[in-house]
């Protein structure tokens, strides 16, 4: 969650004080997208607050801009020097630039940075991200790649990062549900030097998401709840009676809710006290709502708390037993739950987060929770990520109508992303994959599933962003030179 650095032909740019756009100009968006990435690079505080307090949305609020300069500064630290290969404004909402790093420590050096506009606010930014980019050299064949020739360049470009010391994990390739690349890299355990094996457990960060997400369709197609009901039709006792009233299932599943993270709350308190979705739900409930539920999308961890809370109310079961009873048991995914952290589980990884400060990797134990939730944290492996993936598609947890119903996309999340009901529905080359993935300091798994070529791609990692890179890449050179069918 970070980024960095630019140069002189940008200067200019940052000192322009934002005129108030209705629709702003793609030359305005591409300055604010290039004055970004300028203001990251430099090393002036008030060039910094300058350009913040000319694009940020909400620029009138003092600690919010000494957020944003913590913020840039951080991103600066990870990303180095950069140089900007291409700005991207198609999409007035979501802006891309794509990046390559000087910091050789990147899983990837291709970084997709994005800027996100406000919807009030058209001309000026609410918040930034980035991820592995695709590099745009990469030399591939007027041919579609086979499976033999995917697996040879999928493995050749692991070997990269392993040796580079920024991927430790597994990886699976599956071609109509047959495995044609598997692989274990690192460590499980640096301090043991125990080797990752295909069934050890990576924590899987957002993925678990979709489990929830498959929770509720499953209630649905029962009769017991529907989409458009509010939450205070299942929780009548919910304490904020505000967002009980306002915010619906669908709200909740496509994160359109206007509800937040609850991270936020877990600044101030011990994390192992975090046991059950109650003890989560519980630091999000007094929270107001951002905007208006339905209004737009935003990201959010408390809305899926909410919906682990309703499976409990409707199904009379703790959540983490409705989970294992009807979505991962019926699976065969034996080796996916929400482990306690502190109970002792076989064949789980450690996870690892590189410290720039100590050069050098330090245990996440203190930067997650005691034990998952509905809205992530829990534990799988890439074996297990594949059985989710067939099972979802031969009929063992929904029926083809609610698969359909589940996955397809229902709101924008960038130029070729969509969000459905806790899962993502993308385009890569024009070909559709469905899935998910997750991240945390120490922590990255990723899910794709190509609807229309019978390719799943999986990778989980015990260290940052290293699984995102793999299935990116492996994806684009998937999709290379396939007709769309």
């Amino acid at each position: 969650m970070k980024k960095s650095t630019m140069f002189g032909a940008c200067l200019m740019l940052i000192g322009l004080s934002s005129a108030i756009l209705a629709k702003p100009s793609p030359d305005h968006l591409r300055l604010v997208a290039r004055g970004m990435i300028e203001s990251l690079s430099s090393e002036d505080i008030e060039f910094r607050e300058r350009f913040l307090r000319d694009h940020y949305v909400n620029a009138d609020s003092a600690s919010a801009l000494e957020r944003w300069q913590g913020n840039l500064q951080m991103f600066s630290q990870e990303l180095g020097k950069v140089e900007i290969h291409s700005v991207d404004v198609s999409d007035p909402t979501q802006l891309h630039v794509l990046l390559r790093s000087s910091n050789t420590r990147k899983i990837s050096q291709w970084i997709d940075f994005s800027v996100y506009m406000d919807k009030d606010k058209p001309e000026r930014f609410f918040s930034m991200g980035m991820a592995p980019g695709s590099d745009p050299n990469l030399d591939l064949p007027d041919h579609a790649l086979t499976t033999r020739e995917i697996a040879k360049r999928v493995s050749d470009f692991i070997d990269d990062m392993v040796a580079r010391d920024v991927f430790s994990g597994t990886v699976s390739l599956v071609k109509d549900g047959k495995p044609f690349f598997t692989g274990a890299y690192g460590k499980a355990n640096l301090r043991w030097r125990i080797d990752n094996k295909l069934d050890t457990k990576f924590n899987l960060g957002s993925m678990n998401k979709m489990f929830t997400g498959v929770a509720i369709c499953q209630l649905v197609s029962q009769g017991k709840l529907s989409f458009d009901d509010p939450i205070i039709k299942y929780l009548p006792h919910y304490a904020n009676k505000e967002v009980a009233s306002k915010v619906t299932v669908h709200h909740l599943l496509t994160h359109t809710s206007g509800m937040g993270s609850y991270w936020v709350a877990m600044d101030n308190m011990d994390w192992t006290e975090l046991r059950s979705v109650k003890d989560y739900a519980d630091l999000a409930v007094n929270d107001s709502l951002a905007f208006e539920p339905g209004e737009r999308f935003q990201y959010s961890n408390s809305g899926p708390l909410v919906l682990g809370l309703i499976i409990e109310a409707i199904s009379g079961l703790d959540y983490h037993d409705y989970i294992r009873k009807y979505v991962t048991g019926p699976a065969g995914m034996i080796n996916t739950d929400c482990y306690n952290v502190d109970d002792i589980v076989p064949n789980l990884a450690q996870g690892y987060y590189w410290n720039n400060e100590t050069n050098s990797y330090r245990s996440n134990i203190f930067a997650h929770s005691a034990r998952g939730s509905a809205a992530g944290g829990g534990f799988s492996t890439v074996e297990d990520l594949q059985r989710f993936a067939k099972s979802l598609y031969d009929g063992t947890l929904l029926s083809t109508d609610m698969v359909d119903i589940y996955t397809t996309g229902k709101v924008d999340n960038g130029p070729e992303d969509k969000y459905a009901y806790l899962i993502g529905d993308s385009r890569h080359e024009g070909h559709r994959t469905v899935g998910h993935g997750g991240g945390a300091p120490g922590i990255n798994a990723d899910l794709k599933i190509f609807t229309d070529l019978g390719f799943t791609v999986a990778a989980m990692s015990d260290c940052d962003e290293a699984a995102n890179a793999i299935t990116n890449h492996a994806s684009r050179l998937i999709a290379h030179n396939r007709s769309v069918l």
